[in-house]
């Protein structure tokens, strides 16, 4: 039985280290722990899911594949019940998963986590929750891609500890990072802005210049641009007395200035990244 990947699965899997047992935490169907033990990319992987159903289901399928040996399936909430290191996982897949839910997997077994070298996640929302939290844990994204599927944009990441491994691959990573801050400090963003990109957009997502994030990029600046318009315009000198005065409405008029206020930060922000990437590819 071969494993077909979606598109989006693919480019998950393809973020995975060769050589290194694997968790797949979230495991569903079990495509992804299938396609990389036949792909011959990890030697031994951890399906997990914290629902029976699927992880039924993915046992059915890793039978079906002849993979009962190499795949272990494992009811756990995120790595709670995975081993890890030793004869365990060294890293572990979460993918199709909020932002807040990734990172909560990061953090609920910090013994377990601080024993991982690797990760490769592929939130589909608060990207920058995520990106923040692995920061705070000391892993360095050395890697990152966006798929575009369905009309959605899926953007992916490998992170790593520093280490003999990926050593190499850090200083890669912190130095074009730090060379496309420059760019982007001296088109005239903020630090602020800078900080905000990085966690938004993804340091070596914006590097590789991909053609998938210059449309997303685009999308984002016409839906902004749309909500824009469609927005009532707040009341200029009423706007203005709401801090000193509360009156009846001031706080619909505060929501709506603030959510004007973020979404013109968002296409500005979104314009001049476009603008220096476009220039850098040229």
């Amino acid at each position: 039985m071969k494993i077909e990947l979606s598109e989006r699965m693919q480019a998950v899997s393809a973020l995975v280290p060769k050589g290194h047992v694997a968790a797949d935490i979230g495991c569903d169907h079990g495509f992804v722990s299938i396609d990389l033990v036949q792909r011959s990319i990890c030697p031994h992987v951890y399906a997990a899911d914290v629902r029976k159903g699927p992880l039924d289901r993915a046992k059915e399928h890793i039978a079906a594949c002849g993979l009962k040996d190499k795949i272990t399936a494992v009811l756990s909430d995120g790595l709670k019940e995975v081993p890890v290191y030793g004869s365990g996982a060294d890293g572990f897949i979460a993918a199709g998963m909020g932002g807040k839910l990734i990172v909560s997997i990061l953090t609920a077994v910090p013994e377990k986590t601080a024993q991982l070298s690797w990760c490769v996640l592929s939130p589909q929302s608060e990207i920058w929750l995520v990106r923040q939290a692995l920061r705070e844990l000391r892993f360095f994204i050395i890697e990152e891609n966006m798929v575009l599927e369905d009309g959605k944009y899926y953007p992916m990441m490998l992170a790593v500890r520093a280490g003999a491994d990926w050593d190499v691959k850090v200083e890669n990573a912190q130095r074009k990072k730090h060379r496309l801050a420059e760019k982007l400090l001296q088109s005239g963003l903020t630090e602020e802005m800078c900080r905000f990109a990085g966690d938004w957009l993804g340091w070596q997502l914006m590097d590789s210049r991909s053609e998938v994030l210059f449309s997303f990029l685009e999308h984002t600046i016409k839906t902004d641009e749309a909500l824009l318009l469609a927005m009532p315009k707040p009341d200029g000198d009423r706007a203005a007395d709401c801090s000193d005065q509360r009156m009846p409405g001031d706080d619909a008029a505060e929501r709506i200035l603030k959510r004007r206020t973020e979404l013109e930060a968002r296409i500005q922000l979104s314009e001049k990244v476009l603008e220096v990437l476009k220039m850098e590819k040229q």
